[in-house]
């Protein structure tokens, strides 16, 4: 009979020896998981700036349609206005935010456009004046449309309808630059503009045009080269270098706006309006 007891409580001694191994496995297994998440996990902060009327929330990995429109039109503000004395500190304040798959390319039109011994002899200013922006959240792209203006010194003014396509990603907390497009008219290219174009024109529609969840994998996307186009300005020093060439005619001192034909699409979606 002792030995039967004995036995019996042995039994009892290793099934209570393998519960509690059991559950100190589930237990570590339940701490591992809750500091992995703690140190995942990241503050959301949501900022009031003087210059908005509405509230920004940027987070680790995202930012709200309030905050990137405001970043789209920051950088293209600072790309907007070039003058010979500042044009230094706006490329080294602009560089900063682009990404490195495109801040060669960028740096060097930009550079190219200030560094012109043409349209520093001409004394010419490029400004931007913002008109709307939209924000695209299928491609997370900030359309910034708006005028653009060459003065010189004799009060001449060439004034155009320019469109600034900023395509914005959230990093670490902190915004950057994927792609910088420049073009004439007042129409943005949005996803709709460009099944349209593709359907006419045949070309295929670029990756950063198309939803961002029905686009390539990550390993893909990073062979892609990310466009940097600064065409417009170009254009404009060329106006001021022309003015520098050919005296100006006192009977039209100022020019009119050289609006692109066609009407203004509107982006459709709940979000962007």
């Amino acid at each position: 009979m002792k030995m039967i007891t004995a036995m019996r409580n042995m039994g009892q001694l290793q099934a209570m020896t393998k519960a509690l191994v059991i559950s100190n496995v589930i237990m570590s297994f339940g701490l591992i998981y809750s500091v992995v998440a703690l140190n995942g996990q990241r503050d959301r902060v949501i900022l009031v700036p003087p210059s908005m009327d509405k509230k920004a929330e940027i987070s680790w990995r995202s930012a709200d349609k309030e905050y990137l429109k405001s970043f789209g039109l920051y950088i293209a503000t600072l790309v907007g206005n070039i003058q010979p004395k500042s044009s230094s500190v706006i490329l080294e304040s602009v560089s900063a935010f682009m990404d490195p798959a495109i801040f060669n390319e960028f740096r060097r039109q930009l550079l190219t456009l200030i560094e012109d011994p043409g349209f520093k002899a001409s004394n010419s200013t490029i400004s931007f004046l913002p008109g709307s922006i939209q924000y695209e959240p299928e491609t997370g792209r900030v359309f910034v449309t708006g005028s653009l203006i060459t003065s010189n010194s004799g009060n001449q003014k060439y004034q155009k309808q320019v469109v600034y396509e900023i395509g914005a990603d959230i990093r670490e907390g902190r915004p950057w630059v994927t792609h910088f497009l420049s073009y004439e008219g007042s129409v943005p290219h949005s996803v709709g503009w460009h099944v349209n174009n593709s359907q006419h024109t045949g070309k295929p529609i670029p990756d950063y045009a198309i939803p961002i969840n029905q686009r390539k994998s990550k390993a893909a996307t990073d062979t892609d080269t990310q466009p940097a186009d600064l065409s417009v300005m170009r254009d404009a020093a060329k106006q001021g270098q022309a003015w520098e060439a050919v005296p100006a005619d006192p009977g039209s001192a100022v020019m009119p706006a050289n609006r692109a034909e066609g009407k203004e699409e509107v982006i459709e979606s709940k979000e962007s309006r």
